[in-house]
C-alpha cells in the first residue's frame, strides 16, 4: 500500500515544476526569442499550464482523501466500542 501523503506531495511537487516550465516558456515568449514559432510557444504555454494546474488539483484531491481515511479507521473503532459498551 502506497502513502497517499507522500504521492500527494510528490505531485503537488511535479505540478509545480510543470508550471514552473510554463512560466519560463511564457518568459522567454514575451522576450521575443525566436526559437519557436509564435502559435508553438503558445500552445506549448497552454498546455503546460492546465496540466501543471490539473496535476496540482489531483495532488489536493489525493491529499484530502488520505486526510478522510486517517479519520475513518479512529470514527469507527469508536463505534465499535459505543456498540459493544450497549
Amino acid at each position: 500500500m502506497r502513502n497517499e501523503k507522500v504521492h500527494a506531495t510528490l505531485l503537488a511537487l511535479v505540478g509545480g515544476f510543470v508550471l514552473y516550465l510554463a512560466y519560463q516558456l511564457l518568459e522567454k515568449y514575451l522576450a521575443g526569442t525566436k526559437e519557436m514559432p509564435d502559435a508553438v510557444f503558445i500552445i506549448a504555454i497552454v498546455v503546460f499550464a492546465i496540466g501543471g494546474i490539473s496535476t496540482i488539483c489531483y495532488a489536493w484531491i489525493c491529499y484530502q482523501r488520505w486526510k478522510k481515511n486517517e479519520s475513518e479507521p479512529e470514527n469507527e473503532a469508536e463505534k465499535t466500542d459505543d456498540e459493544s459498551k450497549e
